[in-house]
């Protein structure tokens, strides 16, 4: 080869390294810090900013927790009381890039139910600190010092915890849930098996470059973070969860394949029954995150049935 040649060749090879690992940094860096999700969009995407929206008073509360390295951690959240609750209180986790704002879609429900409830801001989320996020690795941690604080201050209105997530919220729950033994039950809405295969979905959706470059980007954002995904795989910690679980999946979730379908079919019953109860229910037809926009009084009374032999149900 003639030496201008092969120096053409050497350059061009080292451009393309050098190119493929800033983008591999880019998509690590956008991996872990997710698009806030704003005043101005929250009433722009949908229509509410707080509670009082949807017609629920509500209370402003703040969190400071411990980080992973011991640092201060302050983390907003809504507490919404109910009346009637009897120590009944559910904790509604929302998902990747959304906030409490979001989350209060499933409030009205659960409040419906007789619950008082607890919609956080996870970390890099919403109104709370934090500048990373971490698939539920650290979250976990933040949940259950929360959840601690709030039974703390207010012993009689959190006699009864259940986790409710959607998305990377239901992985939160399900990892929070794992490592206590005060939850009586986790309800998880459009769950995905693992956040490595969500993500790569989420980027393919985005049209980044191919799994060559995704799964270096994903290993990097691990190794940023110290964070290890794989800990909360979400299939992985259903099984093993001390509690009963609910499982609502939505029959065109384009964020889970057959496969990853039939390994959450498989995790649910895998599920110890001296546990509790396990369930998986499809609803036909729904989208992503769409289940209870789909048939909010079908929604209502799946909840209410798998509940009702808990005994944190509505008690009239």
């Amino acid at each position: 080869m003639h030496p201008g040649l092969l120096i053409l060749v050497l350059v061009l090879v080292g451009v393309g390294l050098l190119l493929a690992g800033v983008t591999i940094a880019l998509m690590a860096w956008s991996l872990l810090h997710p698009p806030r999700m704003t005043d101005g969009k929250a009433l722009w995407v949908l229509k509410r900013l707080s509670p009082a929206d949807i017609g629920l008073a509500f209370e402003d509360l703040r969190f400071d927790v411990r980080d992973e390295r011991g640092r201060p951690l302050r983390l907003a959240a809504w507490w919404i009381p109910h009346p009637n609750a009897d120590g009944r209180c559910a904790v509604l986790i929302h998902g990747y890039a959304d906030a409490k704002v979001g989350a209060i879609a499933w409030a009205p429900m659960w409040h419906a139910m007789g619950f008082n409830l607890l919609v956080p801001d996870l970390r890099a989320h919403g109104e709370s600190e934090g500048s990373v996020c971490t698939a539920g690795y650290f979250e976990r941690d933040d949940l259950s010092q929360i959840l601690d604080e709030l039974r703390e201050s207010r012993p009689q209105d959190t006699r009864e915890f259940v986790l409710f997530g959607v998305s990377m919220g239901a992985a939160v729950a399900c990892a929070t849930a794992a490592n206590r033994t005060d939850v009586q039950a986790v309800v998880i809405d459009s769950p995905y098996v693992d956040f490595t295969i969500a993500a790569m979905a989420h980027m393919d959706r985005l049209g980044l470059p191919g799994r060559i470059l995704q799964r270096p980007a994903i290993e990097l954002a691990q190794w940023l973070t110290n964070a290890n995904f794989d800990a909360v795989r979400t299939v992985g910690i259903m099984a093993k969860l001390p509690c009963p679980l609910l499982v609502i999946e939505s029959e065109n979730d384009s964020f889970i394949s057959p496969a990853d379908r039939a390994r959450l079919a498989q995790a649910v019953e895998a599920h110890n029954p001296e546990h509790g109860p396990a369930e998986l229910w499809t609803v036909p037809g729904a989208e992503h995150l769409a289940a209870l926009s789909s048939d909010s009084a079908a929604y209502q009374e799946r909840l209410k049935r798998f509940l009702t032999p808990l005994s944190v149900v509505t008690r009239r």
